[in-house]
């Protein structure tokens, strides 16, 4: 899945200054959780060109707006999402009409989904409406942090549970009728961290750290509690020795 930073929502100014600040922390804080490899469903963030010198809000353009960013890798961050993430156009070869206004960009969402930033009320909801070639279409659409739990399954996100009566931290653990929980020897965020980037093999959920194997295993929804596993099969080990080379 690819997210497309939504142009067309660059193009709404804001009443204020202060606004503009505020909701462009925001859409940034979406974009670092996309870069932070959380959602593993995600492969990259793709844009068209954004116009920096267009006013966000009465007579303060976007550009300037860097300058209310306190650090520099912040300010590096931002300006790489709206100036250097390549140029796309649509798939389709027509331009996708949200609102008024249009962009030849957008449609790359159909099948992806949409970062946008909440300039409008057009942009404030889970699924933005468009039409391409006369054809309406809805398209998945980010502009707030709990869109990004509505959204939880199709971009891959998975939340670490640890199972410390059956695994645990130290030791095998004897459980239940004779039988034997393997130790997860990673403590919490170490394993959250792999678990981000664990890959699927024959249905369940693998990964290799510090020369140890874990397996990865769904309990509901996007909840996973992990354990490492020493007797894995040859060809599993092969493709993750590839995977985590």
């Amino acid at each position: 899945m690819i997210a497309v930073i939504n142009d067309i929502s660059f193009q709404y100014p804001f009443t204020t200054k202060k606004l503009a600040i505020e909701y462009v922390h925001k859409f940034l804080d979406i974009c670092k959780r996309i870069k932070k490899e959380e959602m593993t469903n995600v492969h990259e963030i793709k844009t068209g060109v954004i116009d920096t010198q267009k006013e966000i809000s009465p007579g303060f353009k976007l550009i300037q707006l860097l300058q209310d960013f306190q650090t520099r890798e912040e300010r590096t961050f931002l300006l790489g999402l709206l100036t250097n993430q390549g140029t796309y156009h649509s798939e389709q070869g027509k331009p996708c009409k949200i609102g008024e206004k249009e962009s030849s960009v957008c449609a790359y969402a159909i099948d992806n989904i949409l970062i946008s930033l909440l300039s409008n009320t057009l942009f404030e909801m889970p699924v933005v409406r468009g039409i391409v070639a006369g054809a309406e279409i809805s398209l998945r659409n980010l502009s707030k942090m709990e869109h990004i739990n509505h959204y939880r399954k199709e971009l891959g996100l998975r939340r670490y549970i640890a199972n410390n009566a059956k695994h645990k931290f130290d030791r095998e653990n004897p459980y239940g009728k004779g039988r034997i929980g393997s130790r997860m020897d990673l403590h919490d965020e170490e394993a959250q961290e792999l678990l981000n980037k664990a890959v699927e093999i024959k249905g369940r959920l693998y990964a290799k750290k510090n020369g140890y194997y874990y397996a990865f295993q769904n309990e509901r929804d996007i909840d996973y509690h992990g354990y490492r596993i020493d007797d894995l099969g040859d060809d599993i080990k092969r493709q993750l020795v590839r995977e985590f080379a």
